[in-house]
């Protein structure tokens, strides 16, 4: 898959989504009423659906994954474009060009767009480029680097698999406590409502020793170059470092042999 569909996947969802605005009255412009009505979508399949196939129906009745919504546009891949919103990274691709060359600035750039997702692919089918606001460049490098490491790039608005996606209450509640878990000091300040959130949200638990173990980092990393420690890869879980290796490779091979493989994303590795 390249940063935008190829040209018979673009044939194919311009051909879908033209005739479904046929169908629906409506303007090319205004196709998110549509996408918003399971029930219109589901008409439209019963009555128009003898000239498609069942890969296209199924498309179809994927369009009620519609999003939009405001976003950072913070990486573009080879593969696909990342969009940041809420704790969740979407992989995203355009309909004839890569998303980052939608807009003439460097990124990360703050935008309203429009994501409809397309067979296993998630499209964004138009932005416009917003205000930043307050949040600087770093704090948004820092919340994609924290999140991907944790929860990895989000590749699909499939309807059945967002029914399982995290409540918009935990992702407030896990935006809260990657907050008080950016430094020692914070930590101990707000020990208190880490424990509340913890206690109510247990599935948070994965993101709080991801955090944890990159506070310990820190200090460790610190601590070791003033000992004059160089060229080496270390892996750091809680408080501990856990493994250490010339190469990057090396290491994840340690943290596999102990097993660590179910709990690796909560780890925090650095190099000196």
């Amino acid at each position: 898959m390249n940063m935008h569909l190829s040209p018979a996947q673009r044939e194919e969802f311009t051909y879908l989504n033209e005739r479904l605005s046929r169908f629906a009255g409506l303007d090319p412009t205004r196709m998110e009423d549509a996408y918003a009505n399971p029930e219109l979508i589901e008409r439209f399949i019963r009555e128009e659906g003898a000239e498609l196939t069942d890969a296209q129906k199924q498309a179809v009745r994927n369009f009620v994954g519609y999003k939009k919504g405001h976003f950072y546009l913070v990486k573009q891949y080879k593969k696909y474009a990342v969009l940041l919103q809420q704790n969740t990274l979407y992989g995203v691709v355009g309909v004839d060009q890569a998303p980052a060359e939608m807009v003439d600035q460097g990124l990360p750039v703050y935008m309203e767009a429009a994501l409809l997702p397309f067979n296993d692919t998630i499209v964004m089918t138009s932005s416009t480029v917003c205000e930043n606001g307050t949040v600087s460049r770093s704090d948004i490098e820092y919340e994609f680097k924290q999140i991907k490491d944790v929860r990895g790039i989000t590749e699909t608005l499939d309807p059945q698999l967002l029914e399982e996606q995290t409540s918009p209450a935990a992702q407030a509640a896990e935006q809260e406590l990657r907050q008080y878990l950016r430094t020692a000091a914070t930590r101990e300040k707000h020990a208190g409502d880490i424990k509340k959130i913890l206690d109510q949200y247990p599935e948070l638990h994965d993101v709080y020793m991801q955090m944890y173990s990159k506070i310990s980092a820190r200090t460790i990393k610190k601590d070791l170059k003033a000992c004059g420690v160089r060229e080496r890869h270390f892996a750091v879980y809680h408080n501990s470092v856990v493994a250490v290796a010339p190469t990057r490779g090396e290491l994840l091979e340690q943290l596999s042999d102990l097993s660590f493989d179910g709990v690796m994303g909560q780890c925090a590795l650095f190099r000196l």
